[in-house]
């Protein structure tokens, strides 16, 4: 009964002392919602979304986090220390068509701010 004691104290020990290895999720400054109408997403505004994050100098980390079957995902943009996360709201915000035919996209970035494509009717 001893040896299981120190067996269960030892477990628990080892338990409280592991080093948590999940921060939790990165915080997304600008979120873009690639989605779909039911025939996947607006593939030519994905591709020159991610053309521009490749040379976009104000983003410290860029992710694309996959939700949809048919290739919806978001694209978590955090900006660098110091940066303007809102003139990096505006640059994005300007790629996005006001009406969309192919598949529904939408931004958010700070402060609220918030846009998504018209869809057909």
């Amino acid at each position: 009964m001893r040896h299981m004691a120190v067996l269960l104290a030892l477990g628990l020990s080892a338990c409280v002392a592991a080093p948590v290895a999940d921060a939790g999720p990165a915080r997304c400054d600008v979120t873009i919602r690639f989605g779909s109408y039911g025939a996947g997403i607006d593939h030519a505004l994905a591709d020159k979304v991610a053309a521009a994050i490749k040379v976009d100098r104000d983003i410290a980390r860029a992710e694309r986090k996959p939700w949809g079957r048919e290739g919806e995902f978001d694209q978590c943009l955090t900006a660098k220390p110091g940066r303007d996360a809102k003139a990096m709201y505006a640059r994005y915000r300007a790629m996005l068509p006001g009406k969309s035919l192919k598949a529904p996209t939408s931004i958010e970035g700070p402060d609220g701010l918030r846009f998504e494509t018209i869809a057909p009717m």
